[in-house]
C-alpha cells in the first residue's frame, strides 16, 4: 500500500480548463479549505493562467493553486499521480483518455475521482484494475457527477440509515427523478455519442445491465427490477414512472457500490422519472430502446455531433 501522506499535493484536478473542470476549480476555491494543498493541471499554459485569474477574483484572500502544465503521455500522467493524494479528472472522452490516468492512479496509490458518464467504459476498467487498486489502497471513484452520484450516495445513506437507526437492512430503494431541469455539456453529449462507435455490440449490450459493475461472483438474491414492453410502472406513494435518462449509469453504480459495500443479500434498486402518462412512458421508453441500434451507425453518430453544442461549451451555471 502506497504512502501518500508526504506527497506534493493533497489533490490534483485534471483537465481544470473544460467545461465542467473550471466548474470544479470554482466550487474548490469557494467551499474547500485553504490550507488545502492543490493544484490546478491540463495542456495549456495560457488556459491555465486565466483560470487562475478566475479564481483569484473569487477569493483574493485565499492562496492560490499551484500549476501543473503536461503532456497527456503515460509517463506525465504517472509523474503526476505520484504528487498527490488525491487526484480529480475531467478530461473525456474517457474511453479515449480516461485509462491511462485511472491506471496511474491505481497502480500508485492514488485516489481517484472522475466525472464520466460512459458506462461502457467504467464497465472495462472497474473490473481491469479493480486489484491493482486493491493491492495499492486506491479508492478508484468513477461517475461522480450528475450521473450517479446522487442516486449512489442517496442508496448508502438510506441503507445506513436504516442499519444505525433501525437496525435493519434495507430490502427495496427505489429513486425516481420527478422534473429534469438539468443541462448536458457538449464534451458529455460527444463523449456518450463517442462511445457507442468504440466497443463491440456484445461489449455495449453487457455493460449496461444493472449488475454489470458488480464485483466477479457476487450477485443479489433477486435480479433487478426493470420496466417491462409497456415501459411505465406505478409505485406506490411516488407515482407512474417511465424510463430515467440516466437510469443506466445510476443502477450499474449503486449496484456495484452494494456489492462493495454489503448492503445485504436482498438489497434492490429501482430508478426511474415522472411519466405524464403511459402513453408518453411508451413513447419515451422506446425512444431509448431504439437509440442504442441508431449510435452504432456511423452516419447517425456524425449528423448528431454536427448540431450538438462543441466540447467546453454547456448551460449556465445556474
Amino acid at each position: 500500500m502506497a504512502d501518500t501522506k508526504s506527497r506534493e499535493y493533497d489533490l490534483v484536478l485534471y483537465g481544470s480548463t473544460g467545461y465542467t473542470g473550471v466548474l470544479t476549480a470554482q466550487y474548490i476555491t469557494k467551499h474547500l479549505p485553504s490550507d488545502l494543498r492543490w493544484a490546478i493541471a491540463g495542456r495549456t499554459v495560457s488556459k491555465l493562467n486565466a483560470l487562475l485569474s478566475t479564481l483569484a477574483a473569487l477569493r483574493p484572500d485565499r492562496p492560490p493553486p499551484s500549476v501543473e502544465t503536461i503532456g497527456h503521455t503515460n509517463d506525465a500522467i504517472l509523474a503526476l499521480a505520484r504528487k498527490t493524494r488525491v487526484l480529480i479528472t475531467t478530461v473525456g472522452p474517457f474511453h479515449l483518455y480516461g485509462s491511462l490516468v485511472l491506471e496511474a492512479c491505481a497502480a500508485t496509490g492514488t485516489h481517484y475521482v472522475d466525472s464520466t458518464g460512459e458506462t461502457p467504459w467504467v464497465y472495462e476498467v472497474a473490473h481491469k484494475y479493480h486489484e491493482l487498486a486493491k493491492r495499492n489502497g486506491a479508492c478508484l471513484i468513477t461517475q461522480c457527477a450528475m450521473d450517479s452520484a446522487p442516486a449512489d450516495l442517496a442508496a448508502y445513506a438510506l441503507v445506513r440509515f436504516l442499519r444505525e437507526k433501525c437496525d435493519a437492512n434495507t430490502k427495496d430503494v427505489v429513486h425516481s427523478i420527478q422534473e429534469w431541469k438539468n443541462g448536458m455539456s457538449g464534451g458529455t453529449l460527444h463523449s456518450l455519442i463517442g462511445v457507442a462507435g468504440s466497443y463491440p455490440f456484445a461489449h455495449l449490450k453487457e455493460s449496461i445491465k444493472p449488475l454489470a459493475l458488480c464485483l466477479d461472483g457476487v450477485r443479489p438474491k433477486e435480479q433487478p427490477r426493470m420496466f417491462g414492453w409497456s415501459g411505465t410502472k406505478r409505485e406506490d406513494n411516488i407515482g407512474l414512472l417511465t424510463d430515467s435518462v440516466i437510469g443506466i449509469p445510476d443502477a450499474t453504480l449503486v449496484y456495484r457500490s452494494w456489492s462493495l459495500m454489503d448492503y445485504g443479500e436482498g438489497f434492490s434498486y429501482f430508478t426511474g422519472m415522472k411519466a405524464t402518462n403511459r402513453v408518453s412512458g411508451f413513447f419515451w421508453h422506446a425512444g431509448l430502446i431504439a437509440s442504442l441500434p441508431m449510435l452504432l451507425v456511423s452516419p447517425m453518430r456524425k449528423l448528431l455531433t454536427s448540431v450538438l453544442p462543441s466540447p467546453g461549451e454547456g448551460p449556465s451555471e445556474k
